[in-house]
């Protein structure tokens, strides 16, 4: 392949030079100075092998990132080009029947900032036909070489053939569309597939920390090692694993967002979720103060019932934005009717967009007929074309709805065929809708298999637990000389055991909130509904950490040693 010669900096968009003073020398010199900072700390205070390790391994990780950073960098622009692709197509087949010419058109996909990193690429494709006068099958051919998706390059390619060839563009665009959608849904599948995979990875990564954990929680009864630096070095465990799994989903998922971007404009939805995100914090505030005057002092709830009880009002905002999106996505499944019937009413009765909202504003598209009716009312007024499909999008919170009505409304003020536009947008627009179908199965499974890893996780850290708080109970009691048992059993402190539990709560709130942070980057919904998961979560694992010790506590018949049923504050 032509393009495997092409250097990774040309395909990241990345000059050597750049690249050296503002990545590799920064990296480079704060490694050093901090391989030499973890020298000195570990002469000087005499620390512990796995601290030490943990030290010299930040500045590799710095050294590696520094390394890798043109691939991570040119990985980053495939995926925008992929996820943009789908726009791209439709908004290029579209213009390509206004009276527009072939660089002009070229220049405004270049300018239009919706298109990401595809209109970066057009920029260089303007510029060879532009500045330096070659012709455009040319300039195709040359960005098909350097542009680091195969989907692109595959596109560019058959479209310089086909300008060479004669081929009239709008029909070649037209056919051209079930080829690259048929590309990008092989992409955005091979991701969900990637998902699929990387399911059973996460069930092995989180099955190896439990018995970590498990064995950090219980190994200082016969090491003798210091418990709360164990536990210290379980909670980064986790952290990591956790921020792993987070950035793996982050950089592998599709760029397919469901909520419109902000446009100034401050709708219904965005004061219900304002008034939602006050009255949870104020219900945080109440449930602490609840807490401490009258529970507490009424009933001893177990510690990690505590941690949710007190998140729990957070689960109102989360459930109000789930039910938002919920109504975005329906909203979604309505917009290709609507469009379809607009731009085929527009080139049938040849009469102006207003008079044809007009007429469909009287008709019934499910959820989206208000967001209609008001759109007419706001072209009516005839202050702001722009502005009033600005509320129109703002007011349905689709991503896709605000993406192809921009890419209608230029199409339609350029002079393309609205009959053309329409039946490219709503074709296109189906598409996506039904892979977003897809995703939304996957995560219902991922969701599923977060819930099940997050319930065996906090049985077995509580079992765990529940055991080493027992065995060190039982033998704490012993009235036996300590130059006996010294070797054989170690008794942790009270506040070695405090401790620890204090970093299993903490374990507890940063596995409910990157596990659900994970759902909605994986499925691109709000963060806000991530709140929901947040306390779903938080409740599994405070009563399977109950379930876990109770069973635990009866299975050894030794009674109740550890503090995890008191309360936070006796």
């Amino acid at each position: 392949m032509p393009g495997a010669k092409i250097s990774i900096f040309t395909r990241a968009d990345l000059d050597m030079k750049t690249y050296i003073n503002k990545v590799l020398l920064p990296y480079t010199a704060a490694s050093v100075i901090l391989f030499v900072s973890a020298a000195v700390f570990a002469r000087l205070f005499g620390l512990s092998g796995p601290l030490v390790v943990l030290m010299y391994s930040i500045p590799a990780i710095l050294l590696i990132y520094a390394a890798v950073y043109p691939y991570v960098t040119a990985d980053s622009k495939k995926i925008s080009i992929n996820s943009r692709i789908p726009y791209f197509i439709t908004y290029f087949a579209v213009l390509s029947t206004s009276e527009m010419g072939r660089s002009d058109l070229i220049k405004v996909l270049s300018h239009d900032p919706k298109l990401g990193a595809i209109a970066t690429e057009l920029k260089k494709v303007y510029v060879i036909v532009s500045k330096l006068h070659r012709a455009l099958p040319e300039a195709f051919r040359f960005l098909a070489r350097r542009t680091p998706s195969k989907v692109f390059a595959d596109f560019l390619d058959r479209l310089a053939y086909s300008l060479d060839s004669g081929v009239d563009l709008k029909d070649y665009l037209f056919q051209e569309q079930k080829t690259v959608m048929d590309d990008y849904e092989t992409f955005y599948e091979g991701a969900l597939y990637d998902l699929d995979v990387f399911k059973e990875i996460y069930e092995s990564i989180i099955i190896s920390v439990v018995f970590m954990a498990s064995f950090i929680i219980i190994g200082p009864l016969i090491t003798g090692q210091d418990i709360g630096r164990l536990a210290l070095y379980t909670l980064a465990i986790v952290l990591a694993a956790e921020v792993g799994v987070f950035f793996v989903i982050k950089f592998r998922m599709p760029d397919d967002p469901i909520w419109a971007e902000g446009r100034g404009l401050v709708t219904d939805r965005d004061r219900k979720l304002r008034r939602a995100r006050n009255y949870s914090l104020l219900g945080i505030v109440i449930m602490v103060l609840l807490y401490y005057a009258v529970i507490s002092k009424r009933f001893p709830l177990p510690q990690p019932f505590v941690v949710a009880l007190i998140f729990s009002p957070l689960y109102y905002l989360g459930w109000l934005a789930a039910k938002e999106e919920a109504s975005i996505m329906r909203k979604d499944e309505n917009f290709a009717a609507f469009i379809r019937s607009l731009s085929s009413s527009l080139a049938a009765s040849g009469t102006s967009l207003l008079l044809v909202l007009k007429y469909l504003s009287a008709h019934d598209f499910g959820s989206l007929t208000e967001d209609i009716k008001a759109l007419y009312r706001r072209l009516a007024l005839r202050v702001d074309r722009e502005r009033a499909w600005d509320f129109f999008i703002a007011g349905t919170g689709s991503w896709l709805v605000g993406i192809f009505s921009e890419i209608f409304r230029e199409a339609i003020r350029m002079g393309a065929e609205p009959d053309y536009v329409g039946l490219v947008i709503s074709r296109n627009f189906e598409r996506l809708v039904r892979l977003r179908r897809k995703r939304q199965q996957s995560m219902s499974s991922f969701i599923g298999i977060i819930y099940g890893l997050t319930a065996a996780f906090a049985f077995s850290l509580a079992a765990s637990f529940q055991v080493a708080a027992s065995i060190n109970t039982l033998f704490g009691q012993l009235k036996v000389p300590t130059e006996y048992i010294g070797d054989i059993i170690h008794v942790i402190p009270p506040s070695g055991m405090q401790f620890v539990m204090y970093v299993m709560l903490t374990i507890m709130i940063i596995h409910s909130l990157l596990s659900a942070v994970a759902i909605k980057t994986a499925d691109g919904g709000h963060m806000m509904v991530s709140l929901r998961y947040f306390v779903i979560l938080l409740w599994i694992f405070a009563v399977s950490m109950y379930v876990g010790q109770v069973m635990m506590e009866r299975m050894m018949g030794l009674g109740s040693a550890s503090k995890l049923l008191l309360p936070i504050l006796p």
